[in-house]
């Protein structure tokens, strides 16, 4: 049987495949706490709004929410979500998202961001990019999901599942 021969190219390209299979994967869970505007301690503020009709297509919101390691108001404070979020969907089903999450408290983490980018779902779970990130998060790639946990006229807890490689 005649030996394989591969051609440079391939040969070259085979250690950073392998680099890629092997990276390891985190998995980071908390919780999001929003309060409206309007309200005292308010976390998010409608800054564009077009008021021609009932819908909400085209308002922008910029919010600054509470991360949290549980989803009771009184459980740790981890970081920030700091974004904006675009009505983008004229049949109003859903949005775009950026969101900043900082990590002011959160082991390892603490002093690093992660940057995501996405679809936010009206109704049921949303999954999002993870784009990148900065500290000991930088060249951060992966996903996230979240999905609406409580809701009162005032506010909304939002848990979060992130996970992600770190391609350094």
């Amino acid at each position: 049987m005649a030996a394989t021969r591969f051609p440079p190219l391939v040969l070259c390209l085979l250690p950073i495949f392998c680099s890629v299979v092997d990276a390891e994967l985190t998995h980071l869970h908390f919780y999001f706490h929003e309060v409206d505007a309007g309200t005292p301690n308010a976390t998010v503020v409608n800054v564009a709004s077009l008021h021609r009709n009932s819908s909400t297509f085209g308002d922008v919101n910029v919010f600054d929410n509470m991360l949290r390691e549980g989803p009771d108001q009184a459980s740790r404070l981890i970081g920030r979500a700091q974004g904006l979020a675009a009505h983008a969907s004229l049949d109003e089903t859903g949005g775009l998202a950026a969101i900043e999450f900082v990590f002011s408290d959160y082991g390892a983490y603490s002093g690093s961001t992660l940057a995501t980018m996405g679809r936010i779902n009206a109704s049921g779970p949303s999954e999002r990019s993870i784009v990148g990130g900065t500290g000991k998060l930088r060249f951060a790639r992966g996903y996230m999901t979240s999905r609406l946990l409580s809701s009162t006229d005032t506010a909304i807890v939002v848990v979060f599942d992130m996970y992600f490689t770190l391609d350094h």
